[in-house]
């Protein structure tokens, strides 16, 4: 009797491991496999703009608050903040250096004082700083050598005048480029567009070594705009009266993929829409307006598109999109849109999120 009790309850509780065990595998939820963009609430006279990518993950905000401007760390998936740096001074241009440790900062203290200076993203340290006059001033950092700065300063009558700022040495050297139209294309070598008129639509593109001012040799010529990352060279051109023309370009200026589109123009000559400046050889994104005409002061609406020109393919991302800047980090899916940058496009579902909520926003 003993023995038949005891095997019951054995059985019993075999029977109720395997129905409990069964009840958490029906009931388990199921993980995320993406991350969702989450969108911060501020205040409409507090937020300035995001500057650009710190990380796959976290963007540069700039607010203000009280004559006093901040530059946070904001992770785009938790909203979590961490705060880098805050001034007083007037800003007038903020870019993050292209390995994203550094931040550059333009500003001005009064009327007749200006300073550049570099501050740590980790820390907020100031790094380097050059006090300079309260100029238009144009920066094009160094993508293989981020120490390297150059600084391209008009004066009221639009002469320019160009210098190499290395910080971290603290020396600035005078750089003879007959444009200011500029870029750099590797440590020490710059490509410009130099055009016979500052209004004129075409130019020819011409490489240099800023340490021999006689090393100079022509690239391309008859160029309407330029743009270089990654040693990969692309220029915008004139391919007939309605058609625009992407060329791609590898080490040594060779052609290596050619893609064209409808052209808008007027008598000022061709308008050429925002592209991402953060291009790699198999992702240029831009904006193709759809069909050919001449500019009448409507708004027009473009298709977002991005070319692979490695593999010689091209894709469109979204349709009936305003032209306005845009950014996207090296090694990931997600881009920044808009003037203020407070929106993301996912490019590879074709979703767009807003990134900064405020009051007044009406989208």
């Amino acid at each position: 009797m003993k023995k038949s009790n005891a095997f019951l309850m054995i059985t019993i509780l075999i029977g109720l491991v395997f129905i409990s065990f069964g009840c958490s595998e029906e009931t388990e939820t199921p993980k995320k496999t993406t991350k969702s963009v989450h969108a911060v609430q501020i205040n409409t006279k507090e937020f300035q703009r995001v500057v650009g990518w710190l990380s796959k993950e976290s963007v540069l905000l700039q607010t203000k608050k009280s004559e006093t401007t901040s530059f946070v760390e904001l992770n785009i998936y938790t909203g979590k903040k961490r705060a880098i740096f805050n001034t007083k001074d007037s800003i007038s241009e903020v870019q993050i250096s292209p390995d994203y440790r550094n931040i550059l900062l333009y500003s001005a203290s009064s009327e007749k004082k200006a300073q550049m200076r570099v501050v740590a993203v980790n820390d907020g340290i100031t790094i380097a700083s050059k006090e300079t006059k309260p100029l238009s001033t144009n920066f094009y950092w160094n993508d293989e050598s981020p120490e390297k700065i150059m600084i391209v300063t008009y004066s009221p009558d639009w002469n320019f005048q160009i210098e190499n700022w290395d910080y971290t040495l603290n020396q600035v050297n005078k750089v003879n480029i007959d444009s200011p139209f500029v870029s750099w294309y590797a440590d020490n070598l710059v490509v410009s567009n130099n055009k016979d008129k500052p209004d004129d639509e075409l130019g020819n593109l011409y490489l240099q070594d800023i340490r021999d001012n006689s090393s100079k040799s022509l690239i391309v010529a008859n160029i309407m705009q330029f743009a270089v990352h990654d040693n990969v060279l692309i220029t915008m051109e004139k391919y007939s009266d309605k058609k625009l023309l992407y060329e791609f370009r590898t080490v040594g200026f060779q052609n290596f993929y050619s893609y064209n589109t409808a052209r808008e123009y007027d008598e000022l000559g061709t308008f050429i829409p925002y592209f991402d400046a953060n291009f790699d050889k198999n992702a240029f994104f831009t904006f193709e307006p759809y069909e050919s005409t001449k500019i009448n002061g409507t708004q027009n609406e473009y298709k977002l598109v991005k070319i692979d020109p490695t593999n010689k393919k091209e894709k469109t991302i979204m349709n009936l999109m305003d032209n306005e800047p845009i950014l996207s980090y090296e090694t990931g899916d997600l881009m920044l849109y808009g003037y203020l940058f407070d929106r993301v496009i996912d490019t590879k579902t074709g979703k767009m999120y807003n990134l900064i909520n405020t009051p007044t926003k009406s989208f």
